[in-house]
């Protein structure tokens, strides 16, 4: 998914952007971006899917992410069966010299700045975190001048310090991603494509017809702005959609023609790789205790 540049423009009185931002869809304009700062986003109302670099991953309420200068990233908001509704979030974007050039050559800012260094492929934390976090980020909406500054201070040392938490982006996307304006509307377009035909057989030399592109030459272009093989990346979407749909009570096997999958072994086999567990032990899970703190899912290597 071939991202585009954004520019971000700091707030009035303060040396970073922090607001509270609600939209009908992620869809209507939430483009495939990058941009130099930091960002860290908290999931108010909202759940879909989250792209980060190569990460794809599902994201729901309390999800607390915060993405490194340069990261390609998205976040796709899916209808759901409990009414979360439209998206509304808390997010943050700034420069590590926003506390001053010198700051982090401090020897009591080491930590920080070996955390931010970190950063730079894209970090999500775990539900306990988030929630301590979440209500200074908001607070923080309503801060101007030192004490906006301070509060972001305070919560990137809370996060520097956290411990449960994952990696997104593998080292090998942050060194071999392949970033050409010419990409961007080609990647949207498959991605749509997927999305709008999620239940149907999804061929890869179609598509590549569909963007004028020989199936080699396709591959190659995926591989390089995505970090994985298309058919990793179709089976990691249709692996999400799933893991959404287990929340309610529709049969695992209509669920799985729903996603795509006719044959229930193959269903099963994926779901088994991208998640530790079959979907009859996913649901069981869900089902025994909120869905929110389950441990995170598999990081998955490129293809």
């Amino acid at each position: 998914m071939e991202p585009r540049f954004e520019s971000v423009h700091t707030d009035i009185d303060s040396s970073f952007r922090c607001l509270r931002f609600s939209c009908e869809s992620f869809s209507d304009d939430h483009a495939w971006h990058y941009h130099p700062e930091f960002e860290l986003t908290w999931i108010i109302r909202s759940e879909g899917t989250r792209f980060v670099g190569d990460s794809i991953q599902p994201y729901g309420v309390n999800d607390l992410v915060l993405v490194g200068p340069d990261l390609p990233h998205c976040w796709h908001d899916e209808p759901t069966a409990n009414g979360s509704g439209s998206p509304d979030l808390v997010v943050a974007q700034f420069q590590a010299s926003c506390f001053g050039d010198d700051f982090l050559d401090l020897g009591a800012a080491k930590g920080l700045r070996k955390f931010l260094d970190h950063a730079r492929q894209g970090i999500a934390f775990d539900s306990r975190c988030a929630r301590q976090v979440g209500p200074l980020l908001l607070s923080m909406t309503e801060e101007r001048g030192l004490h906006r500054l301070a509060k972001l201070l305070d919560v990137l040392v809370i996060l520097s310090e956290a411990e449960n938490t994952m990696t997104l982006a593998s080292q090998d996307y942050q060194l071999n991603n392949d970033i050409t304006p010419v990409s961007r509307l080609r990647i949207e377009k498959i991605h749509r494509y997927i999305r709008d035909n999620m239940a149907n057989e999804i061929s890869q030399a179609e598509i590549a017809a569909m963007l004028g592109m020989s199936s080699p030459a396709f591959s190659r272009f995926f591989k390089a702005a995505m970090g994985q093989t298309f058919v990793n990346f179709v089976n990691i979407l249709r692996v999400n959609e799933a893991c959404r749909l287990l929340t309610g009570y529709q049969p695992i096997t209509e669920i799985a023609m729903e996603c795509g999958y006719q044959n229930i072994s193959n269903f099963n086999r994926q779901f088994l790789v991208l998640r530790g567990v079959n979907p009859t032990e996913y649901r069981r899970q869900l089902r025994q205790r909120d869905s929110r703190v389950l441990a995170f899912p598999k990081r998955q290597a490129a293809s």
